[in-house]
Order: structure tokens, then sequence, then C-alpha cells
């Protein structure tokens, strides 16, 4: 993506690189060609062969636990530096604003734009839904490190945002499932009576806020549970990650299975 965006920007004019038009172009033409080459396929087995590996694409390159391993390593092995740069890539992406940020409200956002995002559009839409999305989490953080405070930014800022919108909440809700459903619907309603941010901010405020007060398990005695370190935190949130991605899984396959009797 970086390597295709760089030598785009070096054929585009600039005054098109800043351009409102710019994300529109990068997001849906190769969106478009991508569900028209699908449409073109007529054997079953090779479209599933195929969608198998666009899925696999748009996943990659990392999946959250292997960047929360790595930050683990270097941190128990004393580099700080290394630390310091995974922490900064995992934190990376959109975030609500500096009231609803967290380590942990960071490493959840993370995991919906790296797998759940990808996947509920791939659900709808098939390979060209992946697509659409993987481009548009993406652009916006290239643009801002090349044009920032230009109309294509904002343009790309809203456009993931309105991709993000219903998934991001899906995933939150999931999230909920996996974990303490009773808190991550009160975060919920607390974020709902709170105006103070607009749509693009409380999407991701909700998925942050949510999935995060999700970690809370109560006891018999009716107390909440949460991990005593940050490494027992961090391997909570990715065994929360595993639960949430069973219940979607078994949810689609539920609904496959329907429509297929």
């Amino acid at each position: 993506f970086l390597t295709a965006m760089r030598r785009l920007q070096a054929v585009l004019p600039a005054g098109l690189w800043r351009s409102p038009l710019l994300p529109l172009g990068v997001v849906a033409l190769p969106t478009v060609a991508v569900g028209w080459a699908f449409g073109q396929i007529e054997g079953p087995i090779v479209d599933l062969i195929l969608s198998a590996g666009v899925l696999l694409l748009c996943l990659g390159p990392r999946d959250l636990a292997a960047d929360v391993h790595d930050w683990l390593r270097a941190r128990a092995d004393g580099d700080v530096v290394r630390a310091a740069q995974i922490a900064r890539a995992l934190q990376r992406g959109p975030e609500p604003d500096e009231t609803h940020r967290s380590l942990t409200g960071a490493l959840f956002i993370q995991s919906h734009e790296k797998l759940f995002g990808v996947l509920l559009w791939f659900f709808v839409f098939g390979p060209a839904g992946a697509v659409a999305y993987r481009l548009a989490s993406r652009l916006p953080r290239y643009l801002a490190e090349t044009v920032p405070e230009s109309s294509a930014l904002a343009v790309a800022d809203a456009l993931h945002a309105g991709l993000a919108w219903l998934p991001a909440r899906i995933t939150a809700l999931l999230y909920g499932l996996a974990g303490s459903l009773d808190d991550a619907l009160l975060a919920w309603r607390r974020l709902l009576r709170d105006p103070a941010h607009g749509w693009r901010a409380q999407t991701w405020a909700v998925l942050a806020e949510v999935a995060t007060a999700a970690l809370g398990v109560e006891e018999s005695d009716g107390g909440v549970v949460v991990p005593a370190s940050l490494d027992a935190l961090l391997d909570e949130v990715l065994n929360m990650q595993r639960r949430a991605l069973l219940i979607l899984l078994a949810a689609f396959a539920l609904f496959a299975t329907g429509t297929l009797l």
C-alpha cells in the first residue's frame, strides 16, 4: 500500500493530491475493480480460493497478537527503543479525543482496524468490501504524514469513519458479549449521554470505552475483577479478541447455514 501510494503521489499533480477527490478515487477504483473481477469468476472453488487470498491480504501483514507479544518481549529484554517503537505503532490510528484515550482502548481500536472491520465488510460485500475498508483505514494515516490539514485528509477521515460507524459498534457489542456485558452496556449508555464530541470521535470512543469496560469480570459475590498487571491486561485483551472472533464466526456460520437451507 505504501509503495503504491508513493508512486501515485510521484505522478499526480500536487493540487490533485490535496483534492477531496483523491481519497474517493483511491478507495473506489480498486474496490470496483475487485468487485468486477470477482463477478467474472464462474467456478465456486476458484472464487473461494481467491476470496480467501484477498481476505488474508487485507488482514495482513501483522496481527495484534504478534505486535503485543513483540512489545512484551522487548520490555522483558530491556530494549527501551524497540518497546517504544512498537508502543507507538500500537497506539497509531484514529483516536476518540483526549478524554477517551488509553492503551487498552488503542489496542481495541487496532483490533477492529486489523481484524473485525475487514471481516465484517467481507461478510457483507465479499472481497470488494474487505479491500474498501482496508484502503479506507490506511489512507488517512498516509495523508496525515504527507498532506496534513488538506481537503483530501478531511474526506479520507470522514470516509474511514463512515465505513467504520456500524462495524465499530458491532465490534463493541462482540467485546461486550466476550467479557462483562453489563459493564460494557453501562459505558455505552454513558457515552450516549455525552454530546461533547461529534459522530466521528464517538465511533472510536464507543469502540475504545465499551470494549475496555468489558474487561471487568464479575465474581460470584458481585465484585468486579480486572487484570492485576500490564502483562495480564494485554493477555486478557488478546483473549477477548479471540472470544469475540469466535462469537462473530459462530453468528456468521448460523446465518450462512440458514441461507443455504
